[in-house]
C-alpha cells in the first residue's frame, strides 16, 4: 500500500479559468475560499519502489541465465550468420563471376594451334604485333597478354606476339658507307643492327691495308664498289651479303711490264705488287748485275691477270737496249 500526507491549501485570490496569469496549480477553476487537499508519497512508497527494482533486476537476471535466453541469443548468432554467408557468396558469385579461369601458357605454340585451344577453352586470341627472328619459323607465339597461370574471365581477350612469317626487307640505301671500311667492323654491324649475314668471296690485291671492303653485292647486285653506289637493292633480313677484301697476297694483279727496266727498279715493282722475282738470265758480260737492263720478260705484259706471288722470269743484259727511250 502506499500511504500519503494530506496538505491542505486555501486559495486567495480569486482566478477565472481561462486568465493565463493563474498559477498552473489553480488552473481548474478554484473560487476564493475554496480547500484543496494535495497527496504527497511517504517514504514507505520510495521505500515500496525499491523493493520492485530489485524484483524486477533479479527477475531480469535469472532470464538472462535461463535456457530461454541462450536459445534466443543462439538462434539470432545462427540467423545473422547465415546471412552474412549468403551475402558474402551472392556478392562473390556477382562480382567475380567468370574469374577463376586459369590462364594457359601459350608461349612457343603455332599460333593457329594455340587458337584453337583458346577457343575451347572459352577465349579469344588476337595478333598484336609481330617481329622477325633469326633461324624461327613464322606464327610462333613469343609473348602474350595476359600472362600465364593469371585469373581471368571466360571470353577474355589474349593479345600476342608472333614471329613473322615473312622476312623483313630493307633497302639499300638504309646501309651504313661501307666501301674502303673494315670488313669486320661491318660485319659486326650488319648483324647487330640489320640482322643481315656477311661472307667474303674473294680477295684482292691492294696497296692499301688487308681486310677493307672493295666491293659489296647482293645476289649478283653490286651494291657499292669503287665505282659507286646502288641505293636501290632490296635486302631481306638474315640473308647474306657478298664481299670482296683488299689483301697483301692471294689476289689477281695486272702482268707489269719490266722491260727497260733496271734489274733492281724491276725488283722493287714485283715487291708492291706482291710478285716474287723468277729466275734472271743473262745474255754477255754481266759486270753490274742491279744496273743490267731487262730486255725480256715472261710472262709478257699484255694486259693478262696474274695471281699474286706468282713469279717473273726475265732476262738482263748490261748495256741499255736501243729499243729503250
Amino acid at each position: 500500500m502506499r500511504s500519503f500526507a494530506a496538505l491542505k491549501i486555501f486559495t486567495h485570490n480569486p482566478a477565472i479559468r481561462s486568465d493565463p496569469g493563474i498559477p498552473k496549480w489553480n488552473r481548474y477553476g478554484l473560487l476564493k475560499g475554496e480547500e484543496v487537499i494535495i497527496r504527497f508519497p511517504t517514504f514507505a512508497t520510495y521505500r515500496n519502489r525499491s523493493d520492485m527494482t530489485k524484483k524486477e533486476e533479479a527477475t531480469f537476471l535469472n532470464y538472462l541465465k535461463s535456457l530461454t535466453f541462450r536459445k534466443t541469443i543462439l538462434a539470432i548468432v545462427v540467423f545473422l550468420g547465415i546471412c552474412m554467408l549468403t551475402s558474402f557468396i551472392w556478392l562473390k558469385v556477382y562480382t567475380h563471376h567468370g574469374e577463376e579461369l586459369v590462364m594457359p601458357d601459350y608461349t612457343g605454340y603455332k599460333y593457329e594451334d594455340a587458337l584453337e585451344d583458346a577457343m575451347e577453352r572459352k577465349f579469344r586470341m588476337s595478333i598484336q604485333d609481330s617481329l622477325h627472328i633469326l633461324g624461327r619459323p613464322g606464327g610462333i607465339i613469343l609473348k602474350q597478354n595476359p600472362v600465364p597461370s593469371s585469373l581471368v574471365k571466360s571470353n577474355r581477350m589474349i593479345y600476342v606476339t608472333i614471329t613473322k612469317r615473312g622476312k623483313d626487307k630493307i633497302l639499300s640505301a638504309r646501309l651504313p658507307e661501307m666501301y674502303g671500311k673494315n670488313y669486320e667492323r661491318k660485319k659486326q654491324e650488319l648483324a647487330d643492327h640489320f640482322q643481315i649475314k656477311s661472307r667474303i668471296v674473294d680477295t684482292k690485291y691492294d696497296p692499301g691495308d688487308p681486310g677493307q671492303v672493295l666491293s659489296v653485292s647482293y645476289k649478283g647486285e653490286v651494291i657499292t664498289s669503287a665505282k659507286g653506289r646502288n641505293n636501290e637493292v632490296q635486302i631481306e633480313k638474315g640473308d647474306y651479303l657478298e664481299f670482296v677484301i683488299s689483301a697483301k697476297s692471294g689476289g689477281d694483279v695486272e702482268v707489269p711490264n719490266l722491260m727497260c727496266k733496271t734489274l733492281e727498279e724491276a725488283q722493287f715493282l714485283l715487291e708492291n705488287l706482291n710478285l716474287n722475282m723468277g729466275s734472271v738470265e743473262e745474255s754477255g758480260e754481266i759486270v753490274d748485275r742491279a744496273n743490267a737492263y731487262v730486255i725480256m720478260q715472261e710472262p709478257a705484259a699484255s694486259g693478262q691477270m696474274i695471281r699474286m706471288e706468282s713469279p717473273i722470269h726475265v732476262t738482263i743484259q748490261q748495256e741499255k737496249p736501243e729499243s729503250c727511250l
